[in-house]
């Protein structure tokens, strides 16, 4: 498979009947200011299982350590738990009804233990950082791995050969790559703007493998530094093998998340005392869990999601992508100058991505700027005369590329959404409606800068597919860098 198969199976994913009526209700009173406890109790009230769902989770373990009330109406839950409580819970076992049938694999038991131990995790983490609400964390941390959901469905004899490689040791996201030519973080953003999901929402399930729990940036998304521990601790084994790992890795989850090491150390048994008794409300034993996804889509929510690319065109640039990458290893490998090379995968970013105008930016720590190195497309170089932009966050998603080690998507950079992420002076310079930036690694883990493309000034938008396949260029230019006997681009 590759990922042009991926992405044509997203589609039909996204085309799915629309959502439960019960759940249509309960977006509709979450976006209305004027709704009430009663509005939100009737449209629950009209499903019978969810209600019996509900009254179950909100009398588990999880929520009764909060208040020791028996909570017997839906009308008392959304007084005693909150109105926001309540919602989210809601939303979350309706979309996981619908998620739950997208597939029969056996191996969605390991996807949903790992989910929903993930989540626990959360909105423990979250509750004693207090830096997001913890339901928020709970329901992000249930859909982080929805991708995987994904990978499932389009091949499980796919999905096989991933596991067997798992069992030899190839990294998962390696490995899914090899046999999907994409990894599930990725088809997992792609599906998430696909249902115009919140964009936070878009992000984190797309980027929380872009964070090493052991050397995470200083300044992290609080939510996203949740999920991130959480998806750590949650596979910890705590059986002495890795034991120094993972004691590091809870010594930076109470520094990004300011919680004492004192109150870490009782997670675990918080944990324990918890995922039993939820997964039993759910109606799942723990050893043979279903994926249990919550996937929210409020009504109202800002959808700053560009245009869509037809399968046909994604299998098309698939294929070229990979010519191109075939160009790149065979010039390595022939000892072709690494500036043709690299001039060859910006021109790619053009001729094949559809990217008005590229550059590639090198970050200059001494003197704390990005400053532009090479180029291509229309007016690319008119542009690329002024970028010399300093290396701080206020220079947006150009610079947290490289501070960060991150990738980002900023389409419609002018919508009050973004803020200080699209980087004012930035648009300024280069006039364009949206951006993609992916940062460009070499080999040995370090960052030379960053690779930036956008449509033009005043030109059309970039969609999320151009985003995710420019980091697989910025890839393929840190693997230039790092192979060439000397880094080709001075100062």
């Amino acid at each position: 498979m590759n990922s042009a198969n991926v992405f044509e199976q997203i589609e039909k994913m996204g085309e799915l009947p629309s959502l439960p009526q019960s759940l249509l209700q309960i977006q509709k009173v979450a976006s209305d200011e004027r709704s009430c406890a009663d509005d939100l109790a009737n449209c629950i009230l009209k499903d019978q299982a969810l209600t019996m769902r509900v009254l179950k989770v909100v009398n588990s373990a999880m929520y009764q350590r909060r208040n020791r009330e028996k909570v017997r109406t839906v009308r008392r839950a959304v007084i005693v738990m909150g109105f926001e409580t309540v919602r989210s819970l809601a939303l979350g076992l309706s979309v996981f009804d619908m998620m739950s049938k997208l597939s029969r694999s056996p191996w969605l038991a390991e996807i949903a233990r790992h989910s929903l131990a993930t989540a626990v995790f959360a909105q423990i983490l979250a509750e004693n950082s207090t830096a997001v609400p913890a339901e928020e964390a709970f329901v992000t941390a249930l859909i982080h791995d929805i991708g995987k959901v994904v990978l499932l469905e389009c091949s499980p004899s796919a999905m096989d050969q991933v596991l067997s490689d798992l069992s030899g040791g190839v990294p998962a996201l390696e490995a899914e790559r090899r046999h999907f030519g994409i990894s599930h973080d990725r088809a997992g953003r792609r599906l998430a703007a696909r249902w115009q999901l919140p964009v936070q929402l878009q992000n984190i399930i797309g980027d929380h493998h872009d964070i090493d729990p052991l050397s995470p940036p200083k300044r992290m998304d609080p939510l996203l530094a949740t999920i991130v521990f959480a998806n750590a601790m949650s596979r910890f084994t705590c059986d002495g093998t890795n034991e120094e790992t993972e004691y590091r890795i809870l010594r930076k989850a109470g520094r990004a998340l300011g919680i004492p090491t004192a109150k870490l150390d009782q997670v675990y048994d918080q944990v324990a005392s918890q995922i039993e008794d939820l997964a039993q409300c759910l109606g799942m034993e723990m050893g043979d869990l279903k994926e249990y996804g919550a996937v929210i889509n409020i009504k109202g929510s800002t959808n700053v999601a560009p245009r869509t690319i037809s399968a046909e065109e994604i299998a098309q640039r698939t294929a070229q992508q990979l010519d191109l990458y075939r160009k790149v290893g065979h010039g390595l490998a022939s000892g072709e100058a690494p500036d043709d090379l690299m001039d060859a995968v910006l021109l790619g970013a053009v001729d094949i991505l559809g990217f008005e105008r590229v550059v590639l930016l090198k970050a200059n720590r001494d003197e704390h700027r990005l400053k532009a190195q090479r180029w291509a497309g229309m007016a690319a170089d008119e542009m690329a005369h002024f970028l010399d932009l300093p290396l701080k966050r206020t220079s947006g998603a150009v610079a947290l590329a490289v501070l960060e080690h991150r990738d980002f998507h900023v389409p419609q950079a002018n919508s009050p959404i973004y803020g200080p992420l699209a980087g004012e002076e930035l648009l300024r310079l280069t006039q364009c409606v949206g951006y993609a930036v992916a940062s460009v690694r070499t080999i040995d883990g370090s960052v030379f800068g960053v690779l930036y493309a956008d449509g033009g000034a005043e030109g059309d938008d970039i969609s999320a597919e151009q985003a995710i396949e420019l980091s697989g260029l910025a890839q393929q230019i840190g693997l230039i860098l790092g192979m060439a006997k000397r880094v080709p681009l001075e100062s």
